[in-house]
């Protein structure tokens, strides 16, 4: 879906890439909150105006020659400063200098999910929002390497020499993907941004449009996105009765 047909408050129709027109008593919208309101409601209300973003992350998909045995499906990884680099990646909007990372390993228990005798990683290192004052497009070689050099030092020896295949994602392609500020975990979980405080899950100015997502009530989440589902069903329901 790329434009929406909207008249005396209500939708009328989905337009996709390809022309198609969808007819419609009711949309459920799923884009990042901001995106959904600027890109195809043409609004951008005080409620999506004054958010704040959680921070971000890089990521580094990696096909692998080398398995570990003492890791497991997932693993996290603490540095040693705990408040500190929480506080450069918050307050400072700087790149974490001791971050905790994830690490996860989906073919430990699928093994269908790499060829035989491989592995496959998601390495996941929080990092600002584009808020921060960091050029990603001369920091993501670097940062990639700094990312490669810490899973050394917590037990992943020989790690650059095994991998086959990667990529990367870093702000600017969360943005590119439509995510506001690169942040894919949309708005900050503040408390002022949560639950009942967090941007309404039916558009304003439209009768007919619901939303659900990680940017809408109740928050951030697999179990909270699932309850905004719930929510949307339950709104599109009562509406149309």
């Amino acid at each position: 879906m790329v434009r929406l047909e909207k008249s005396s408050g209500r939708v009328k129709a989905a337009i996709t890439d390809t022309g198609e027109r969808f007819e419609c008593d009711a949309i459920v919208l799923n884009p990042d909150l901001p995106v959904a309101y600027t890109d195809l409601l043409d609004k951008n209300p005080l409620s999506i105006r004054r958010l704040r973003y959680s921070p971000s992350c890089a990521v580094l998909l990696v096909g692998s020659t080398r398995s570990y045995s003492h890791i497991a499906h997932h693993n996290i990884h603490f540095g040693e400063s705990w408040d500190g680099v929480f506080t450069e990646l918050i307050d400072k909007k700087m790149l974490m200098s001791d971050p905790s990372i994830l690490v996860t390993v989906p073919s430990k228990d699928d093994p269908s999910l790499a060829p035989a005798g491989r592995s496959s990683y998601y390495i996941l290192f929080p990092t600002p929002n584009l808020s921060a004052n960091i050029d990603w497009r001369t920091e993501k070689n670097r940062y990639r390497d700094h990312m490669i050099a810490t899973l050394h030092k917590r037990g992943y020896q020989g790690f650059a020499d095994s991998i086959e295949v990667e990529e990367m994602t870093t702000p600017l392609e969360w943005e590119a993907m439509g995510m506001r500020a690169g942040a894919p975990f949309a708005s900050a979980h503040t408390f002022f941004q949560t639950g009942p405080f967090r941007p309404r899950n039916l558009a304003q100015g439209f009768e007919n449009v619901v939303f659900v997502g990680s940017g809408t009530q109740p928050g951030v989440g697999v179990p909270m996105v699932l309850i905004s589902g719930r929510l949307a069903a339950e709104r599109i329901v009562g509406a149309t009765r």
